[in-house]
């Protein structure tokens, strides 16, 4: 049994600990957050040891793993306290909050020994995986581009007030929700490196963290990806549009709806009854733990996302 110890019981958590429930061999602990409130509800739903210092936790528990849900800007230091006590960590994406605080987790994790898993979820979402699995096919041709545009209000009341703030979340729309964009991009092509980003971003009145942004992106391998990011519309919107040399396919994220067509341009849906992406990625690291540890999305995987985004800011090279 693989003992969890949770640091953060923010909103994201919750679908780590449902996740937990329907996953053999895992069972949440130990739970630590500077919310009572959070903290609370975490343990009443799980049966947890509570820790308002994770610090303790980490200390005081025998720990297998723990999952990191903090503000992005408390990514890096609370990582390298539980490698440097031997904890393997699973690590909410964004990694980080530029390139050098992910080159420090990555060494400090290298030093220590301990396994470094960016909870990056396209790869599991059931109409990703149909879409992969359409692209691996090759009955469409080879992946030329991606296309997304998403919509929301991101800026509502009901948004934690630090990620309006670039210091803890290391910007806005971008690097929030454009990181899934990122994620997918790297899925689609295999993982391949993004080699070239730029774009530009719109700030919003009164915030030092973005409202819009217009952004271009290109792997390795040569595949381009657009994508347009709106953060102030109650017009919800969550379409992506893959182009390959013999078909497209169409991606509806909202509805988890997916169709695609060839040559001929006539489209036909795709359905799979869908699974958790939180219960596969769960299911993922257990067996990533069971063997030899090799994650599946990698630090460097994180670390390369984190870049783009950053170019996209024109803040890195």
């Amino acid at each position: 049994m693989f003992k969890v110890g949770l640091i953060g019981c923010g909103g994201i958590s919750h679908s780590h600990v449902d996740a937990a429930s329907f996953v053999e061999d895992v069972k949440i602990t130990a739970a630590a957050d500077i919310s009572e409130k959070n903290l609370a509800e975490i343990c009443e739903k799980t049966g947890a040891t509570g820790y308002t210092d994770y610090k303790e936790m980490v200390k005081n528990e025998e720990l297998d793993f723990v999952i990191i849900s903090l503000p992005h800007a408390l990514h890096g230091e609370a990582t390298c306290f539980c490698a440097k006590a031997g904890v393997d960590v699973v690590l909410e994406k964004p990694m980080g909050i530029d390139s050098k605080d992910c080159k420090k987790m990555i060494s400090v994790c290298k030093k220590a020994g301990v396994m470094l898993w960016i909870a990056h979820p396209q790869r599991y979402a059931t109409h990703n995986i149909i879409a992969k699995e359409l692209i691996d096919s090759g009955k469409l041709g080879t992946l030329v581009s991606l296309d997304e545009t998403r919509n929301c209000n991101y800026f509502s009341e009901s948004r934690p007030r630090w990620f309006l703030t670039k210091k803890m979340s290391g910007g806005g729309i971008m690097f929030n929700l454009g990181a899934h964009t990122l994620d997918k991009l790297k899925f689609f092509t295999d993982g391949s490196e993004i080699v070239f980003a730029t774009g530009s971003v719109h700030l919003r009145d009164g915030f030092d963290c973005e409202d819009s942004v217009c952004g271009f992106a290109k792997t390795a391998n040569g595949v381009s990806c657009s994508l347009n990011l709106v953060a102030h519309t109650p017009a919800i919107k969550y379409d992506t549009v893959l182009y390959l040399t013999e078909g497209e396919i169409r991606i509806d994220s909202n509805h988890g709806e997916i169709s695609y067509c060839g040559r001929d341009g006539v489209f036909e849906t795709a359905t799979r009854e869908p699974v958790s992406s939180f219960i596969l990625q769960l299911e993922d690291i257990v067996r990533a733990l069971k063997s030899d540890k090799k994650p599946t999305v990698s630090a460097e995987y994180g670390a390369d996302i984190i870049r783009a985004i950053k170019r996209i800011y024109r803040e890195e090279k």
